[in-house]
């Protein structure tokens, strides 16, 4: 399982390692993706939010097809504006757009736009596993989660666990992952099965996907 690492800020490029590890194994984990400070700004806008009432319960499915299943799913989310984000969402959707134009420029995967939202796990909550494309669309193709978890240790669970799928991959799956602050993990959005664990406190992260057109 990751462990976390100390942080050391570097000066190397993450878009073009992130771009890298997609283009090799289609799967990249980055630390220390944002700063501490917009780290700990992002979790207490998501707590302040659902603390106000702001998050519904998550449903799986698509379109017509969405369905509350909560024993398939229990997480709560808040979808964001991206077009009108708060003041301290800005840095990160500023780093994805980044992130987007590198993806566009050595995969041509046109992507287009991003959508996403906050999720909290609370104690106990599971998703099973699932893909992030859904069937029969191409539209979601990269999935983002940026974790936003003070002091998580593995004693605490809540791992994404990654599965192997259909494609071939250099990586060793299944694969666990902890949640910890600052962790960008990114991936093809149909290559990967993936669940999330139990945690014994409240999980946090800002979850999204980029798409291309319709």
């Amino acid at each position: 399982m990751l462990q976390k690492q100390p942080f050391e800020p570097t000066f190397d490029d993450k878009f073009a390692t992130i771009v890298h590890d997609l283009c090799t194994q289609g799967f990249s984990i980055y630390d220390h993706f944002l700063s501490p400070l917009i780290i700990h700004n992002l979790a207490h806008e998501a707590r302040s939010l659902h603390e106000n009432g702001a998050f519904r319960h998550a449903r799986i499915g698509h379109g017509r097809s969405l369905q509350l299943r909560p024993e398939v799913r229990n997480d709560q989310i808040l979808w964001l504006d991206t077009e009108n984000p708060s003041a301290i969402q800005v840095p990160y959707f500023q780093d994805l757009e980044t992130l987007r134009h590198a993806i566009n420029r050595n995969l041509f995967m046109g992507l287009f736009e991003f959508e996403g939202h906050f999720a909290i796990y609370p104690p106990g909550a599971r998703y099973q596993m699932h893909y992030d494309r859904f069937v029969g669309t191409m539209e979601r193709l990269v999935t983002t989660i940026l974790y936003l978890n003070d002091h998580w240790q593995e004693c605490d669970g809540g791992a994404l666990s990654i599965h192997a799928g259909n494609t071939q991959t250099d990586l060793r799956l299944p694969m666990d992952i902890l949640p910890i602050a600052g962790r960008l993990v990114t991936f093809i959005s149909g290559d990967f099965p993936h669940e999330v664990q139990p945690a014994s406190r409240d999980r946090i992260s800002l979850t999204g996907w980029f798409r291309a057109r319709p």
